[in-house]
């Protein structure tokens, strides 16, 4: 028996592939409905939403191994977050669609109260994975909130100039603003996320979260902010400046993933509370391979 923690096996690239599009598609739809309410016309974003949905959705359908059983994703919706995934896409997608060719804010909104439902869906479905520690806890939620936001808003900034010339209007009202508290509130999220995780993994995902702190920490947040801040101070450069922030605010949410999704999702491994005495002798010390010791 393995006794130390092993890294799981069982979702791969396009598991992580459904939270990456996923929630960037979710977090579009959402940030498209709140500038909109802001007075800018955004409902073009709603289709390119719900199809990144879709490809995350879409995803998954490949990694089953019986396609034709994924209907059965539906049959669960009291216990399971990704019953509850699957029947609010199934709303999600239709509303998106139609937003788009009405360009109605009406509908963009309720696209954004279903994308909201879906980003949390996707949380919980980490968070109920209770026997991987990078996934059970409950920072874990803030964090994929907050990335899947920051994801949206970072596409918004790639797509504004492209789709209805948005870039002056989101430099000259609130959504840069918007922009830069959404990337705070991600790294508020993650350092919460690791710290909740202090002790309480195994040594090889701290390794992991180690190594990827860095990348998030300057490309995640420092670049973003660096650069919002020229685009408001040079509007002559807006449009490229924006687009590169909004292009680490998108890397920095799927690299992080990526980690926690596939790089840094061990299994608790196996503990003992003592090792046995031998004859008349004392008990020794527990034993926990793979975790490192309390600091």
């Amino acid at each position: 028996m393995m006794l130390a923690p092993t890294l799981q096996k069982r979702w791969d690239w396009r598991a992580a592939g459904n939270f990456i599009c996923g929630g960037s598609g979710s977090g579009l739809m959402i940030m498209a409905a709140l500038l909109s309410l802001l007075g800018l016309h955004a409902s073009g974003y709603a289709l390119p939403a719900s199809a990144l949905v879709a490809t995350g959705l879409g995803l998954v359908w490949l990694e089953i191994g019986r396609p034709l059983r994924s209907m059965n994703v539906f049959r669960n919706p009291r216990r399971s977050w990704m019953t509850r995934e699957g029947l609010v896409a199934t709303v999600l997608l239709p509303l998106g669609a139609l937003a788009f060719l009405s360009e109605s804010t009406p509908l963009l909104i309720l696209g954004a109260v279903a994308a909201a439902l879906f980003l949390y869906a996707q949380a919980r479905i980490l968070h109920m994975a209770k026997g991987i520690p990078a996934w059970r806890t409950d920072a874990i939620n803030p964090l994929i909130v907050s990335t899947g936001l920051t994801e949206g808003m970072g596409l918004v900034l790639i797509f504004a100039g492209l789709v209805q010339g948005n870039v002056a209007a989101l430099f000259s009202g609130y959504g840069w603003i918007l922009a830069l508290a959404l990337v705070f509130l991600r790294g508020a999220a993650w350092i919460n996320y690791r710290y909740s995780l202090a002790n309480n993994a195994p040594e090889a995902t701290l390794q992991v979260l180690d190594r990827a702190h860095g990348v998030i920490a300057l490309l995640g947040v420092a670049a973003p902010i660096v650069l919002l801040f020229l685009g408001k101070s040079y509007p002559a450069y807006q449009l490229p400046l924006a687009a590169a922030a909004g292009f680490f605010m998108v890397l920095c949410g799927w690299f992080c993933k990526y980690q926690i999704i596939l790089r840094a999702a061990y299994s608790q491994g196996y503990a003992i509370s003592h090792t046995p005495a031998r004859g008349g002798g004392k008990p020794g010390p527990g034993l926990k391979p793979g975790w490192r010791l309390p600091q």
